[in-house]
């Protein structure tokens, strides 16, 4: 009789949906993709937002964060699509280029300041991100080390997706002067080691 039970507990266990296993996204079309984010990080719900009239922007956020509530480190996935009846193209050719998985994305690594970003484009991204991790009793630091891989990922430019992964970097604030677009550019040794630990963080179960 406890054979049956645990034979039947096991049965109804392999049967339960993709929500069982919250670290790993899956999109079926445009793209083709699934990933498994390192279970040390924590998935929050997804957040949707229109950017402009132009596109819908759902970002995927996934927060590794001390008892504090500090973010330590974070992964986003966005997925990007063209909001119908808009004339508006995604047209960028993924240089550098920079294999990962099955495809060749346009890749990045820079470290920026955040809460200015949020505080200029609260409509965008940065502001939308900021609030929505704030609501969700999470501290955002001020300024993060990022790699960044980004493709178009519909033949008629219509969706794109980016991967991000993000480091505070309050701690240990970049040097130098920043660029035109107020970020800062990473020496070619910090710039390899945060790629890695993306890498280490994001893993390409298909596509």
């Amino acid at each position: 009789m406890k054979l049956a039970k645990i034979a039947a507990a096991l049965l109804v266990a392999a049967s339960l949906p993709a929500a069982a296993a919250p670290n790993l996204i899956v999109s079926k079309a445009a793209p083709a993709l699934t990933l498994r984010i390192d279970p040390r990080f924590t998935a929050l719900k997804p957040l949707k937002f229109p950017i402009e009239d132009l596109t819908n922007a759902e970002r995927r956020i996934f927060v590794d964060a001390g008892r504090d509530r500090v973010i330590d480190r974070m992964v986003v996935i966005q997925f990007e699509k063209v909001r119908p009846g808009s004339d508006f193209r995604f047209r960028y050719p993924s240089t550098p280029p920079r294999q990962f998985g099955a495809e060749t994305y346009r890749y990045g690594a820079f470290a920026y300041d955040d809460a200015a970003a949020a505080k200029a484009t609260p409509d965008k991204e940065p502001g939308k991100t900021r609030a929505f991790l704030r609501a969700a009793g999470y501290a955002s630091p001020k300024l993060y080390r990022v790699a960044r891989l980004a493709r178009v990922s519909d033949p008629k430019g219509l969706s794109e997706v980016i991967i991000f992964y993000l480091e505070n970097a309050d701690a240990r604030p970049p040097t130098g002067q920043p660029d035109e677009d107020g970020d800062w550019v990473l020496a070619p040794d910090e710039k390899a080691a945060i790629t890695r630990r993306m890498e280490a963080a994001v893993r390409v179960v298909r596509g």
